[in-house]
């Protein structure tokens, strides 16, 4: 952990499934709280359009948030919401008035990563699952990404075949956890140490 403030290799963390998930946690947010306790400034966002948990969680409102930002309609500073003193910041989705199109594609998601990135050690997202398309756009704009797989839920071939097609887009994924496991919660601090000090030449463990 110590080494979070000199180490820039990650700074925009992508957290996504490889199936829908219905529960009502979110690594992203226990991982976020976790990394923000340790005095870092981070920035988590829910980017799951479709089911958004993070202002349930936070207990903060939804009427405005990352798609107002996507459309030009709200600045960032403006929607970034404190729920840990001054380390840690909840940009919720906002309402999303058009599933049709990718909301991630824009050059304007570039931006406010970009901007992000500046402004906080490390942007941590609560994404979509992986079987939505814009998933993969969302993926090729940040540092890195966790695959959440279900053993107990997943057939093992669909999920390596989900695993390729993104790896074969550029997607650099720098761990996969398994959930539905009762050592997850033990080994999760853990897994989150190894993380903050991954580079290219150690991986993590799958």
């Amino acid at each position: 952990m110590e080494l979070l403030h000199n180490h820039q290799t990650l700074k925009t963390i992508l957290i996504t499934s490889t199936r829908v998930v219905y529960d009502s946690n979110s690594v992203a947010a226990n991982m976020a709280a976790i990394v923000s306790h340790q005095g870092n400034r981070v920035a988590l966002i829910d980017a799951d359009f479709k089911r958004p948990l993070l202002h349930e969680l936070f207990n903060v409102p939804n009427r405005v948030g990352l798609m107002d930002i996507l459309h030009g309609e709200r600045s960032l500073q403006s929607l970034l919401h404190s729920v840990n003193s001054n380390h840690l910041f909840l940009l919720t989705t906002g309402i999303n008035n058009n599933g049709k199109t990718d909301p991630f594609a824009s050059q304007q998601m570039s931006k406010i990563l970009s901007q992000l990135s500046r402004e906080f050690d490390k942007v941590i997202i609560h994404g979509p699952p992986l079987i939505y398309t814009e998933t993969a756009s969302l993926a090729a704009k940040v540092d890195g990404v966790i695959v959440l797989i279900h053993p107990n839920r997943n057939r093992t071939d669909n999920t390596r075949v989900v695993m390729d097609k993104l790896q074969k887009t550029g997607t650099r994924i720098i761990g996969v956890v398994m959930r539905d496991q009762p050592k997850y919660q033990v080994n999760q601090s853990a897994f989150i140490e190894k993380l903050l000090t991954y580079d290219r030449r150690a991986h993590l463990p799958t």
